[in-house]
């Protein structure tokens, strides 16, 4: 076997809601005795972590004091299928030398969160083949997919608003030097990777000492939930629930200044969003972001003012131009029909692209009888073949779909929050539970039409 590989269409990732397709390549220069191809996908969040308990137990009627490890994990399954893209009949056959093309497309569920990479837990994607060899160890690859949200900040309440943070300080320990005031301004709260976040910093210096330094720093707070018993994390208990935070800087810069005692000054910093995850809540990790900007004076103890602003990160950056439509404070933004959602909504998906050769993809208890034979090719010369796949709908494995606001709320209060990603449902209508769905029209109230 000379190559076997996988190609996504779209490597730099896919949407909540699309279809996630690409091929399987393999290339061999000699006929290859396999059973069968099989092509899956699997996407989940998984967190682990450990943390030292100290107990007590009675020894001989004393009391001992030791400690154990205790091991938390959970896991959370978004997405998972799989489809057999080629299979021998009745084990005889063989993949002829040359070139093979396997087709795949697998949806992904409108509410599956976005990929991310954190030290306590992680959420992947991923699409996996394995070509079952007789005799021989099974050939396997994998391959990870970003899932990137279309997270649109120009539906966020309050997002294009600017903030204001003061802090004040009567800096110095024991001999007090004087009192200094700071007055931070950032021009709205959400931003996109890319973007350029203006900071700037009015200094009311009645100390007797300079101000010597102001910095800021972008942090990523994520939060991770776990049980002591390792599985299937469950959303409607919390018992055994765990939770661990970790905090980690992702962006920084600092300016030199020095405002002179009994002055006033204004500075100017400028930091550029780099490329992050947006902020999400799922039940078993979330990702929030805060700036942090300090002002240093020239004392050697209690010489630092800081504040504190909570920052969105999206996908789609706010347009100055574009009006900001009015809401309600406590109520979620409801869009008319006429008004685009930031949701994305289910694409259709294409039927797969033309092919020399079509196999349909190996469903159990599936009468052959009509499917034409598979076409005999000669072995002197290498081929190419194409195979189409297409796996069939388990309406068991996928999640319906949740109940989405019009808008992403705001975050840092109540009742405005990242985008919240809901787990797995526990079980979905198949098509012959007629208790769910109303009688049908009769032909009349089928062709009738409202006039409005």
């Amino acid at each position: 076997m000379d190559s076997f590989g996988i190609v996504f269409d779209s490597p730099n990732g896919y949407t909540p809601g699309q279809a996630v397709t690409g091929q399987v390549v393999l290339r061999s220069f000699e006929e290859i005795s396999a059973r069968y191809l099989k092509i899956c996908i699997h996407g989940a969040a998984h967190t682990k972590w450990s943390e030292s308990e100290h107990r007590h137990r009675d020894c001989n009627g004393t009391d001992e004091s030791y400690t154990e490890i205790v091991n938390y994990s959970a896991e959370a399954k978004y997405v998972s299928g799989e489809t057999v893209a080629w299979t021998a009949r009745n084990g005889m056959e063989k993949l002829p030398s040359g070139h093979h093309v396997f087709p795949f497309s697998f949806p992904l569920p409108i509410d599956c969160p976005p990929s991310y990479e954190g030290f306590h837990g992680h959420i992947r994607y991923s699409i996996r083949v394995e070509l079952d060899r007789p005799w021989k160890f099974n050939k396997k690859e994998r391959e990870y997919f970003n899932v990137i949200p279309n997270f649109d900040l120009n539906y966020l309440p309050y997002g294009n608003m600017p903030i204001v943070m003061k802090d004040s300080k009567d800096i110095g320990a024991i001999f007090k030097k004087g009192l200094v005031i700071i007055n931070v301004s950032i021009p709205k709260q959400a931003y996109a990777s890319g973007e350029y976040l203006p900071i700037t910093i009015d200094i009311d210096n009645t100390s007797k000492r300079p101000a010597t330094c102001v910095r800021a720093e972008l942090h990523q707070h994520s939060h991770y939930n776990a049980s002591r018993n390792a599985g299937l994390f469950c959303t409607h208990s919390s018992y055994h629930e765990h939770h661990k935070d970790e905090t980690k800087r992702v962006s920084e810069t600092r300016k030199n200044v020095k405002v002179a005692a009994k002055s006033q000054g204004r500075e100017e910093l400028r930091m550029k969003i780099p490329k992050l995850a947006p902020s999400f809540q799922s039940p078993l990790i979330g990702v929030e972001y805060c700036l942090s900007v300090k002002v240093d004076t020239e004392t050697s103890l209690n010489n630092t003012l800081h504040v504190e602003f909570p920052i969105i990160i999206g996908t789609v950056p706010i347009n100055s131009a574009q009006t900001i439509p009015e809401v309600v404070p406590t109520a979620p933004i409801l869009l008319t029909e006429s008004e685009p959602s930031s949701i994305s909504m289910i694409p259709v998906f294409p039927s797969a692209r033309p092919v020399s050769t079509v196999y349909p993809p190996a469903v159990p208890d599936t009468d052959y009888s009509s499917i034409p034979t598979i076409p005999v090719f000669p072995s002197a010369r290498p081929i190419s073949t194409a195979y189409s796949v297409v796996p069939e709908t388990n309406s068991s494995s996928i999640p319906t779909i949740p109940v989405f606001p019009s808008a992403p709320p705001q975050f840092g209060r109540t009742d405005s929050l990242p985008p919240a990603y809901s787990g797995p449902a526990s079980s979905a209508p198949t098509d012959n539970d007629e208790s769910s769905f109303g009688q049908p029209p009769s032909y009349e109230e089928s062709m009738s039409v409202t006039k409005i």
